[in-house]
C-alpha cells in the first residue's frame, strides 16, 4: 500500500510540474491567456505533493531523505519550488517559475529513474546530513537567482531591441536584478557552510579519487565565482548583465557538481567505496 501511495504521489507531482512548465512556456509565447495565472499556483500545489512523495518514498526504501544523490536531487527540486512559491509573493517575479518548474520536473524524474537507488553510496557521518541540507537549501536559492538572471537578460534584450510585443508580463529589469541579488545573498552563506563541512568531513579527497577531486574543484570554483559576484557588486557596483552572467556561470558549475555525483552513482558497485 505504501509503495502504491509513493507511486501515486510521484505521478501527481510530475504531472503538476509538467502542466506548470507547459503553461509557463505558453505564457512566454503569449498563448496561455487567462490560464497563465495557474502556472505559479501549480508549482505551489506541487510542493506539498512533492514533500509527501519524499516522505513516503523514504519509508519504502528505509533511508533518510538527505542520504545519497537521488534523494538530494528530489529534495533540492522541492525546496526550489517552495522558495519560489514564497518569493513570488514578495518580489512579484512569477516568470522565474518558467525556469524553476522544468528543472524541478527534471530533478524529480532523475531522482526516480536515473541510477540504482538501492546501491548508491550513503552518508556515513551523523554530521554530514547537516552538510547536505545546507547545500540543498543553497542550491534551491541559487536556482531562483539563476532563473531571475536569465529573465533579466531576456527582458534587457527585449528593451534594447525595442521589442514591445510579447513578454509584457516580465517584471522590470531592476526588480529582477534585485531579486537575483537577494537570492544570492541568502544562498551564499549556506553554500559556504556546505563547502566547509564537506571539506572537514570528506574522506574521498584524501583518497585522491578523480571524481572527488573534480567535485571539490567545481564546488570551490562555484563558491568563489558567486562570492566574487557579490563582492564586485558591493565594491565596484557590479549590476545588470555582468552580475547575471556571473550568476548563470556559478549556477552552471553547481549543476556540474550534481551531475558528477549522479554519474558516479551509476557506476558505483554495491558495497563499494562512497
Amino acid at each position: 500500500m505504501t509503495l502504491e501511495l509513493a507511486n501515486l504521489l510521484f505521478g501527481a507531482t510530475a504531472a503538476v510540474y509538467f502542466v506548470a512548465s507547459v503553461l509557463f512556456v505558453a505564457d512566454l509565447l503569449g498563448r496561455a491567456g487567462t490560464l497563465a495565472r495557474w502556472a505559479p499556483r501549480l508549482v505551489a500545489i506541487g510542493v506539498p505533493l512533492h514533500a509527501a512523495h519524499i516522505a513516503v518514498w523514504s519509508v519504502v526504501l528505509h533511508v533518510c531523505p538527505v542520504e545519497g544523490i537521488h534523494f538530494a536531487l528530489s529534495v533540492a527540486a522541492m525546496l526550489a519550488c517552495l522558495s519560489y512559491a514564497i518569493a513570488r509573493i514578495r518580489y512579484r517575479v512569477d516568470v522565474v517559475g518558467a525556469f524553476v518548474a522544468p528543472q524541478a520536473l527534471a530533478f524529480l524524474l532523475a531522482s526516480r529513474f536515473v541510477g540504482p537507488v538501492d546501491d548508491e553510496p550513503r552518508l556515513r557521518s551523523a554530521l554530514l546530513p547537516f552538510h547536505v541540507i545546507s547545500n540543498l537549501i543553497g542550491i534551491a536559492l541559487f536556482t531562483l537567482a539563476f532563473a531571475a538572471a536569465v529573465a533579466y537578460l531576456l527582458q534587457e534584450r527585449r528593451l534594447k531591441h525595442k521589442q514591445f510585443a510579447g513578454f509584457e508580463h516580465l517584471p522590470p529589469v531592476d526588480a529582477l536584478d534585485r531579486a537575483e541579488h537577494r537570492f544570492l545573498v541568502a544562498g551564499f552563506p549556506l553554500l559556504t557552510i556546505g563547502i566547509l563541512t564537506g571539506t572537514i568531513w570528506s574522506r574521498e579527497i584524501e583518497a585522491g579519487g578523480t571524481a572527488a577531486i573534480a567535485r571539490a574543484a567545481l564546488s570551490y570554483a562555484s563558491w568563489a565565482l558567486i562570492g566574487g559576484v557579490l563582492l564586485l557588486r558591493a565594491a565596484a557596483g557590479w549590476r545588470g548583465r555582468r552580475a547575471a552572467f556571473g550568476t548563470i556561470l556559478g549556477f552552471g558549475l553547481t549543476l556540474l557538481v550534481l551531475m558528477i555525483y549522479l554519474v558516479r552513482s551509476l557506476f558505483v558497485a554495491p558495497g563499494g567505496p562512497a
